[in-house]
This record gives C-alpha cells, sequence and structure tokens, in this order.
C-alpha cells in the first residue's frame, strides 16, 4: 500500500523540488559546473519548469550536486551528484531529469534492493568532492573533520612551511569554505606569500568558489606577482585566475587579465580554459577581443579554439558580445579565419 501511494504521488509530481516537498525532504541544490555554489530554492523551482534557463551552463548540462535530509531523522541523508542535459536554449531536457527522479524514487521506496548506478550520474574529482562535503557537512549542521585543524594549524606557520605533507585537501577545503568563521580569512592573507607551491595551488582552486575580500584579493596578487618573477607554469597561471574569477573588484580583475594575456604562456589551453569559463563575465570589450586573439593562436590549433569559443557562446549575453568583437575592425585576419572554419563545420553538421 505505501508503495502504491508513493508511486501515484510520483505520477502527479513532475519536478525534483516538489517531490521532496512532498515527502518533507529538506534540500540544498549546489551547481558544480564552472564553480561550486547553491542555486537559490525558488530558481531551481523555475529551471525545472522550464520558466528559466539554467544560469551557468558548461559542456551543454547542469552539473548539479544535491544534498537532501529530513529534520526528524538527523544524520540520514542523501548526496547526489547528476549533470543533466540542456537545450540549444539552456533550458533543462525533462526526459533525463525524469529518468533520474524515478531511479531516485526507486532507491528510497526500496531501498534493501540493488538499483545499479544512477542514470546521468557523475563523480567529481578529488578537489571538488573535498569542497562539496566542506559545504554539505556545513548544511547539515555536522562538525569539522579532523584535518580541519590540522590544515588551520600549518597554516600559523608555527610548524614550518615545509610540513605539508600531512595537511589534507578536505582540510584546505573546510577552512576556505569557512573564510568568515575562526580568523580563516586572516589566515590565508598572512600565509598566501609564504607556503610552498602545492598547497597554494590546491587553495587556489578552491578559492574559485568563494568570494575573496579586498585583503585576500591582495595577498593573493602579491604571491602571483612572486610567482610570475619565477617562470610560472600554466597549471600555476590558470589556478590565480581561477582564484580570483569571483573576486570582489571586478576592475582590478579585468587589468589582471589583460596582463596574463600579455603572458608569453598566453597560449597555453590551460590558461584560456580558466579564463573562458571562470572569468566570463568580464569578457567584453577590449579585453574579449585580447582573449579570443590569444584563443585564434592557441597552442592545439582549431580543435581548442572550436570547443572554448563554442562553450562560450552557451553563456548569458556572449553571444551578441562575440559577434560584436569579430565584426569590428580592430579583429585580426588570424581570428576571423578561424571563425569562418568554426562556421564552416557547424554548418556541415546541420
Amino acid at each position: 500500500m505505501v508503495s502504491f501511494t508513493f508511486y501515484t504521488i510520483l505520477e502527479r509530481l513532475v519536478t525534483i523540488s516538489e517531490w521532496c516537498a512532498s515527502n518533507n525532504t529538506q534540500m540544498k541544490v549546489f551547481d558544480m559546473g564552472r564553480r561550486i555554489e547553491e542555486i537559490p530554492t525558488d530558481l531551481f523551482f523555475e529551471i525545472e519548469q522550464q520558466k528559466q534557463a539554467y544560469p551557468t551552463p558548461y559542456l551543454k548540462h547542469a552539473w548539479l550536486g544535491i544534498v537532501t535530509w529530513h529534520k526528524q531523522q538527523p544524520g540520514k541523508h542523501h548526496i547526489w551528484f547528476v549533470k543533466l542535459p540542456l537545450d540549444e536554449r539552456n533550458l533543462l531536457e525533462l526526459d533525463p531529469r525524469n529518468a533520474f527522479l524515478r531511479y531516485w524514487q526507486q532507491v528510497v521506496n526500496m531501498p534493501d534492493q540493488e538499483h545499479g548506478e544512477a542514470p546521468f550520474n557523475y563523480k567529481p574529482d578529488a578537489g571538488r568532492m573535498a569542497y562539496f562535503h566542506a559545504l554539505a557537512v556545513q548544511v547539515l549542521e555536522q562538525p569539522t573533520t579532523a584535518y580541519y585543524d590540522q590544515a588551520r594549524e600549518y597554516l600559523t606557520g608555527k610548524i614550518g612551511w615545509d610540513a605539508w605533507q600531512n595537511v589534507g585537501l578536505q582540510g584546505l577545503a573546510e577552512i576556505v569554505s569557512r573564510l568568515d568563521q575562526d580568523g580563516n580569512n586572516e589566515l590565508l592573507v598572512n600565509a598566501m606569500t609564504q607556503i610552498p607551491s602545492v598547497v597554494r595551488n590546491a587553495l587556489l582552486n578552491f578559492l574559485e568558489n568563494t568570494q575573496p575580500n579586498q585583503e585576500l584579493t591582495t595577498a593573493i596578487n602579491d604571491a602571483l606577482a612572486l610567482t610570475v618573477a619565477n617562470e610560472p607554469t600554466a597549471p600555476e597561471l590558470a589556478a590565480y585566475v581561477r582564484a580570483l574569477s569571483n573576486s570582489e573588484n571586478r576592475q582590478q580583475r579585468q587589468l589582471l587579465m589583460l596582463v596574463i594575456l600579455q603572458h608569453p604562456l598566453n597560449k597555453s589551453v590551460e590558461l584560456l580554459a580558466a579564463i573562458g569559463s571562470r572569468c566570463w563575465r568580464d569578457l567584453s570589450g577590449d579585453l574579449l577581443l585580447t582573449y579570443l586573439e590569444c584563443l585564434a593562436k592557441n597552442e592545439q590549433g582549431a580543435p581548442a579554439f572550436n570547443a572554448l569559443l563554442a562553450d562560450l557562446l552557451t553563456l548569458p549575453n556572449m553571444r551578441v558580445q562575440v559577434m560584436n568583437v569579430l565584426t569590428s575592425p580592430e579583429c585580426s585576419s588570424v581570428l576571423k579565419d578561424a571563425f569562418t572554419k568554426l562556421a564552416g563545420e557547424v554548418k556541415r553538421y546541420h
């Protein structure tokens, strides 16, 4: 009888949001694509109703991390990682969402049975998994892990900057996710130019999921200056780009992007991908032109140009801005030729 009632409800309710509400289930949804950030409940409901386009598509999908729990059952929760296809307008495709929802219903309704892998599931890499876990324990009002205190002790410098081997990735993630607690922001400000690159790069990658304040931004810029003075690698510059991609001072960030795009590594696909996928809101006018010129001359040629530009064009308002740049008199023949070839490829397959 319970199963029959459950299926009847599911037939009537067509969204994840409604289904969770009907079962008094609390839910938090996070976008896991370009950076990890919470999707407001009302916005996710509208996305599911196809009333709102997905705001930050990545590779034509909505990459989601979902946490659900019951207030009456502390310690019992579910976590899902699912990437759902988007259509040409970045609206959620409903059939894949429904397939995932049916699987979820079966797991909850028949917990003792084997159900195989969830449709459209994916596994985040270690860094994204660590940061998501850091957010999830806060949502679920659980304590920090033992790695948190170990990482905080290391970042004071008291045990020596070379003693980083025992610092857990999870501890660093928890510190960044709690910049407004325990003096963590000041801890990073003081340590940023002192710590070895392996620790700093891990922190920089986590910082893309936050909004560094001016004090922390200045410390990151100071560390960047030291790195540039010592012949940086493309992954190092890309890590700085990601860390500063959501900083408070947009004008300062745009000036920094111009400087980075004049560096000898400006043809690196990893660096260009970081700028295009994380700093896309900053790309307009001369900065967008400079970025596209570097992209047209990237080290991997047409395949990378086509992929990164196609991804950029899926983002809100970027298509118009890109077309304005491509039709401007400042646009080089190299960039025009690269775009013309891309347009030809698109026509061939449509």
